[in-house]
């Protein structure tokens, strides 16, 4: 699908939801930060705003004060310095204002512009205001990289994707290993659950390395010196979000893969499987499962996404949940 047709797409959802009384407290627009998200984030604070029957009408005032990012109800944030973070006092600012009254007696909105350069204290701030949000409030969280943003941002807002933003090899390099992976299933052994444990790591340790390259590449763009010190923070940071975001997605393939598994052994009518190109794999797999052990699978599989948001070693969690899985 065309950008366009996308963008399209979403406007008329947003449209509907406004008529209907119906919007999010909170989306996060998946585009250019400085081109069709930010377009679409003044479109749509325009609907809100615009003081004309047929809405918006780009000729009010409202309008114009939107167009100009002056609109006294509007709080727009964005990253300044080299560090390319958007700060803890001003994403504090933003959910101060929110919580306050409207000049204007309506909505309150706050959009931050490239919304991926939160730091982590600042994601977590803003992430309280998802929890409870304001009446009449909403947020717009533009961004290129929705893989930078902590999942459980993602997980509270309506996501509008305009285009594919920074996406690409990078991000998708763990895919044909993790398929390798699924199609050897189950371990015959301790041997073998060891060995596609440390292939396991393997692909996400890439991954990782992939993108400290690209966040380092992005906090070397800036015009003013960064103590090292801080850097290697904003590095850090930045790294484990994202590779957060892969990690679910490498886990959710994972789970996809093992619920195929439980619906060939529960002879369930099968013609959605998800894996369909794979269905001789899988079947071989199936023949070696009960509905029950076909279940375990996923709760091992589960468990180990559960395991990495503690502090234990992901070497340990991968060889204990494949050992779980030898068949």
């Amino acid at each position: 699908m065309e950008a366009i047709d996308l963008y399209a797409e979403a406007w008329e959802g947003i449209r509907n939801s406004h008529e209907s009384g119906r919007l999010a407290h909170a989306y996060v627009i998946v585009g250019s930060p400085r081109g069709n998200a930010l377009q679409f984030a003044e479109s749509f604070l325009k609907l809100i705003y615009c003081e004309s029957t047929e809405k918006p009408c780009n000729e009010c005032t409202n309008c114009h004060l939107i167009d100009s990012h002056k609109h006294v109800d509007t709080l727009w944030i964005e990253p300044q310095s080299k560090a390319r973070q958007i700060k803890v006092d001003e994403v504090r600012g933003l959910v101060h204002r929110m919580t306050q009254t409207s000049f204007d007696g309506g909505w309150k909105a706050g959009i931050l512009v490239s919304a991926e350069c939160m730091n982590v204290n600042s994601a977590n701030i803003l992430l309280k205001t998802l929890e409870e949000p304001p009446p009449k409030s909403v947020l717009l969280l533009l961004t290129d990289s929705p893989q930078a943003l902590l999942p459980t941002i993602i997980s509270r807002c309506q996501k509008i994707v305009l285009s594919e933003g920074k996406t690409g090899a990078k991000d998708t390099l763990w895919e044909a290993p993790l398929m390798e992976i699924l199609r050897e299933l189950p371990p015959v052994g301790g041997l073998d659950a060891s060995r596609l444990a440390g292939r396991l790591k393997t692909i996400l340790d890439t991954v990782k390395a992939e993108i400290a390259g690209t966040v380092e590449e992005e906090l070397g763009g800036g015009d003013e010196a960064l103590d090292e010190s801080k850097l290697k923070d904003v590095l850090d940071a930045r790294t484990n979000a994202r590779l957060k975001e892969v990690q679910a997605e490498v886990f959710r393939v994972m789970l996809d893969w093992h619920r195929d598994i439980l619906m060939l052994v529960s002879k369930v009518a099968d013609e959605h499987l998800i894996f369909s190109n794979d269905r001789n794999a899988l079947e071989e797999q199936a023949a070696q499962h009960t509905q029950a052990s076909a279940l375990q699978a996923i709760q091992v599989v589960e468990g180990m996404a559960r395991r990495l948001d503690r502090n234990i070693p992901p070497a340990q969690i991968f060889d204990e949940a494949f050992r779980k899985l030898v068949r």
